[in-house]
């Protein structure tokens, strides 16, 4: 009886072809010298080699070209078993995604089989959840010295209003006391909003779960936004493809997250402009369960890298910005859904707002169908 490999090399080849077009992240098959054999169709997305020949083309090469790095960046995967993590720049106005590189040596009874495989997983969901963590200790401790300092101020600001009132009172005949006093009221009761503000943020509400159409959600805040941007020449246009149409969450609070995202473009862009905002579901992998993914992109006047890790704090302003928590409420929402948002943003070139929320467990995710790649 024949066996699998009887025949040969050319039945090793395409069985490993086939195992290469299986895998869910990207593979490439390069021998010991570094010259690719083979790539699977989502290392070809990755590194931009749709429908362009691998043959005599060298990894080493390929993943610098492609990830703008040093060759000596690359010197932990030149042994079996090292990795490297790499930021890749998506397409002009998608954002930056995080990829971890791992190589795996081929151990192969057959002497004349040799060379290495190069994993590309994208790790951007675990590197979002990590940033999350971080922003969200920043954000425990404003919430615990906010709702401190609403209590101690509360009872003297109390007692404050009190006295002008009464002060106000008293000096009614006098039109020039009367507009002190009442200059001094309206101070008073501006700081007490103030502090109402500072409350509110300390004790955001938490979601009221149940199940609801997102596209039908999500379309409605979207004609909201259109309607506030057209005073402000702000257009609207939205590309909604996600392929799961129920999510289990608060349908208020995920519509007052995207308002807050749209407003924020509306600010970002006082010349007017477009202001996208998509969905979309990502499918489940090892690293992550399926995600909505929301994405809402201005042609603002960007971010500041420096600004980029403190944007979605509390007060938290950019020079010359407004002190708000439209954002701080963004992360909290978000992260109230076990959810994670990121921006990707530069100077003169607009921002990115990247929003991920799993599904519920029960959320059943279809596959599209999708064209086989070549291998060679």
């Amino acid at each position: 009886m024949a066996t699998l490999f009887d025949n040969s090399a050319e039945q090793l080849r395409e069985f490993l072809f086939a195992m290469l077009d299986s895998m869910p992240g990207g593979a490439l098959l390069a021998d010991p010298a570094g010259m690719l054999i083979a790539a699977n169709q989502k290392a070809r997305q990755v590194l931009h080699l749709a429908g362009s020949s691998i043959q005599n083309r060298n990894c080493w090469e390929v993943l610098q070209r492609e990830f703008g790095v040093a060759a000596t960046e690359l010197a932990p995967l030149g042994r079996a078993g090292g990795s490297v993590l790499v930021a890749h720049r998506e397409p002009v106005g998608q954002g930056q995604t995080h990829l971890l590189l791992s190589r795996n040596d081929l151990q192969s009874p057959f002497r004349h089989v040799g060379g290495f495989f190069l994993l590309i997983e994208d790790v951007t969901y675990p590197a979002m959840v990590e940033a999350q963590f971080d922003r969200r200790k920043r954000f425990s401790a404003m919430q615990d010295m906010a709702a401190a300092m609403s209590q101690e101020l509360k009872n003297p600001l109390g007692s404050l209003e009190l006295l002008a009132s009464l002060l106000q009172r008293d000096l009614a005949a006098d039109a020039d006391y009367q507009r002190i006093t009442t200059q001094m009221l309206n101070a008073v009761r501006t700081m007490s909003h103030l502090l109402d503000n500072h409350l509110t943020f300390a004790r955001l509400p938490k979601p009221a779960w149940h199940e609801f159409p997102v596209g039908q959600a999500v379309g409605d805040v979207v004609e909201k936004l259109r309607l506030l941007g057209h005073e402000r020449e702000v257009l609207f246009e939205a590309d909604l493809q996600h392929q799961l149409d129920s999510f289990y969450g608060d349908a208020e609070l995920i519509g007052q997250l995207l308002l807050n995202l749209g407003i924020n473009a509306m600010e970002s862009m006082p010349e007017g402009g477009a202001v996208w905002i998509a969905t979309r579901t990502l499918p489940p992998s090892r690293l992550h369960p399926p995600l909505l993914e929301i994405r809402c992109r201005d042609a603002g006047v960007g971010i500041p890298l420096a600004d980029q890790v403190r944007i979605f704090d509390p007060f938290f302003t950019a020079k010359g910005g407004n002190r708000g928590l439209g954002l701080a409420i963004v992360h909290h929402i978000a992260e109230a859904h076990g959810g994670v948002v990121r921006v990707d943003s530069e100077p003169g070139k607009g921002a990115l707002f990247t929003v991920l929320l799993p599904y519920n467990q029960g959320a059943v995710f279809r596959e599209p169908p999708h064209a086989r790649g070549n291998h060679a």
